[in-house]
């Protein structure tokens, strides 16, 4: 069995970096898609429970309904993420409506 060159050795060396380069992107694809999928899940899941409670019928206003309520909610986002879903429910019922 005959030894290989230099340059043999180096072309081989080449060929298996763009191999694992294209293995790279694919892998990379993969992931872009999976994160894409996961985020529109969770889109869907939050706009289904942004309507559920605020009994929205369209995105415009979704939207209207969002903007009114985001300072509020931006100002008390600490304290309602620290407290369970069940005391938020008694606190909502407890409060009279308008």
């Amino acid at each position: 069995m005959a030894r290989k060159t230099d340059a043999e050795r180096l072309l081989e060396l080449e060929k298996k970096i763009e191999q694992i380069k294209v293995k790279k992107q694919q892998v990379e694809s993969r992931l872009k898609e999976k994160e894409r999928k996961e985020r529109t899940r969770r889109l869907i899941q939050v706009g289904a429970i942004f309507e559920k409670y605020f009994e929205i019928e369209g995105q415009e206003e979704a939207e209207k309904v969002a903007v009114a309520f985001q300072r509020n909610v931006l100002k008390n986002k600490e304290k309602v993420v620290t407290m369970s879903l069940e005391q938020l429910k008694q606190l909502a019922e407890n409060q009279p409506s308008s």
